[in-house]
């Protein structure tokens, strides 16, 4: 009974933090250009092709509770939803269309605090089959109290679905690698399905399960495990399929810019193929009907822009490309210190003895998604590989044994008294979350910025602190798709002089736009609104230097 209660208290911790959050927190960008009204769009009118830049089983999640219960409106013509810049639908769909914005945000993030309980409790009993039900509350333990996890847990974005589905996927195939009955087929089938719903990423688990499928027929000296693996991969295929309703239709028919699109593929293969008849391949991907081809479209989406790449704050410098070390230095920057030790013990206590099937499973996919990441162009926040944490939780949670023999225990109760207290102190600002390296949270900004800090998420915090200082009106740089005026905000925009000046104002400045402004570098910042947001009152023209 008292690990029962345990267990609900650790649950019902983690809905207070993530739910707190939830209401705290104005609407991200990516939640108002794209996911929320994407999601919804792809629910109700079933167009996938709206925007292939993710697969839309997190936009379902976000999107269900609006059409249960709030019903938002739609414009009823195709053409005005599918705009090329796809934030000016989403502004018209949040603040024109409809009246309610808070209303839509807050109820498609709630779905997502409820797929962070499904992760959490996922993490608990696959924790508790690998080792013991004791490091099954450690694991579940670290979860709730990382900031990260948090963080993403209250927002209607991919990160969490992925995260989610990607451990229950690692959790259903370890059981058909141990049991390949019909159970555990469909279950495996069913749940590689929803994680490859969930990112294109996670196409990743297919050769990671492929070499412990081989792995599995050396060690039974039996070729049958082959054949239930393919199974289990033909069902996940149908899954996605059946996530995109069962589409079959031409490449590029209907899709967002096809012209666009046409034109790359055409010179991509007249550089590679000079000789090709590229009508041919017109027709073929303008009227050739295909199972899946918006997920098709969105990989191939995905493949092209990780070759663009993306520009990235790294150290203080933005970059085009990335940087190979970028997500080492953000998680050792932005994971709380103690998960940091808890995790490095588990990798010396994993290597000072032999490394079982069940580290090397979990080993393997840490590699896989953190050297992918790395290695990839598009670099624009820890999210990227949030999905690996449940995992290095459950490897953390291994050590638990270590620390509690003896004189350890004392350190061990000083690192999770550490760990809570530093959530505690972070409320509520968990996106903006950086340990103790920088210096805390406020001093992140000189190492990364994007969705690592900023996401335009603060307008609340700012509202408070100018309502606190009776300030009436501000001069504001947001980066964000909310607006600032539903949070009680006046303000006014930059003008091109004051982007090189400053005059005797408050200016308010959102942390992806400090070095678009000459004279933050010399000006230090009043206050900083959630740390994202940073505020200069000059108006008495005395601002510290």
């Amino acid at each position: 009974m008292k690990k029962i209660f345990l267990f609900v208290i650790l649950l019902a911790i983690y809905a207070t933090l993530a739910i707190s959050t939830v209401f705290t927190h104005s609407g991200t960008a990516d939640e108002i250009a794209h996911h929320i009204p994407g999601g919804y769009v792809i629910l109700e009118k079933h167009d996938f092709k709206i925007d292939t830049s993710h697969p839309p089983l997190s936009r379902y999640i976000a999107a269900l509770p609006l059409k249960l219960f709030i019903h938002p409106v739609l414009p009823q013509e195709k053409n005005e939803w599918r705009v090329e810049d796809r934030s000016i639908f989403g502004k018209r769909f949040f603040f024109e269309l409809n009246n309610n914005p808070k209303k839509i945000l807050f109820a498609s993030r709630l779905a997502i605090v409820l797929i962070g309980l499904l992760c959490a409790v996922t993490l608990f009993f696959f924790t508790k089959k690998l080792y013991s039900e004791k490091c099954a509350y450690f694991a579940l333990f670290l979860y709730v109290f990382s900031p990260n996890i948090i963080a993403h847990s209250g927002l209607a974005t991919t990160d969490m679905t992925a995260t989610c589905f990607m451990l229950l996927s690692l959790f259903t195939f370890w059981n058909f690698l141990e049991k390949p009955n019909l159970r555990n087929i469909l279950l495996a089938g069913l749940v590689i399905g929803l994680a490859q719903l969930s990112k294109y990423s996670l196409l990743i688990l297919y050769p990671i399960y492929f070499i412990f499928v081989l792995w599995k027929t050396r060690e039974k000296n039996s070729s049958k495990i082959l054949l239930k693996y393919i199974s289990v991969c033909l069902l996940s295929v149908f899954i996605i399929w059946l996530g995109y309703g069962f589409e079959f239709s031409p490449l590029l028919k209907d899709a967002m810019r096809q012209k666009e699109k046409l034109d790359l593929i055409q010179n991509y293969l007249l550089k590679t193929l000079p000789n090709l008849n590229f009508e041919i391949i017109s027709n073929f991907l303008l009227n050739v009907p295909m199972a899946l081809s918006s997920y098709i479209l969105g990989i191939l989406g995905v493949f092209r822009h990780s070759e663009m790449g993306h520009s990235t704050y790294f150290l203080g410098t933005q970059l085009n490309y990335g940087n190979k070390l970028y997500f080492l230095l953000a998680y050792l920057l932005k994971t709380p210190l103690p998960s940091i030790v808890f995790f490095l013990t588990s990798l010396v206590l994993i290597f000072k003895k032999k490394v079982t099937k069940k580290e090397m499973y979990l080993l393997t996919v840490i590699l896989v998604v953190f050297v992918g990441a790395s290695f990839s162009k598009l670099q624009l926040g820890l999210r990227y590989i949030l999905p690996i944490y449940p995992i290095l939780f459950i490897l953390s949670s291994s050590t638990l044994e270590f620390w509690l023999i003896s004189k350890k225990r004392i350190i061990f109760s000083f690192l999770t008294g550490w760990y809570i207290i530093s959530v505690i102190l972070t409320w509520p600002n968990y996106l903006s979350y950086f340990n103790e390296i920088t210096g805390g949270p406020s001093n992140g900004w000189k190492y990364l910025r994007d969705s690592n800090l900023d996401w335009g998420q603060d307008l609340p915090a700012l509202s408070r602190y100018l309502n606190e200082r009776k300030i009436e009106n501000i001069t504001l740089n947001y980066f964000g798709q909310d607006k600032p005026e539903n949070y009680g905000i006046n303000f006014n925009i930059f003008s091109p002089k004051e982007l090189v000046s400053a005059e005797n104002k408050v200016y308010a400045i959102s942390v992806n736009y400090l070095d678009n402004i000459k004279w933050t570098k010399i000006y230090k910042p009043d206050f900083k609104a959630g740390n994202s947001i940073f505020i200069y009152d000059l108006r008495t023209n005395q601002a510290a230097k």
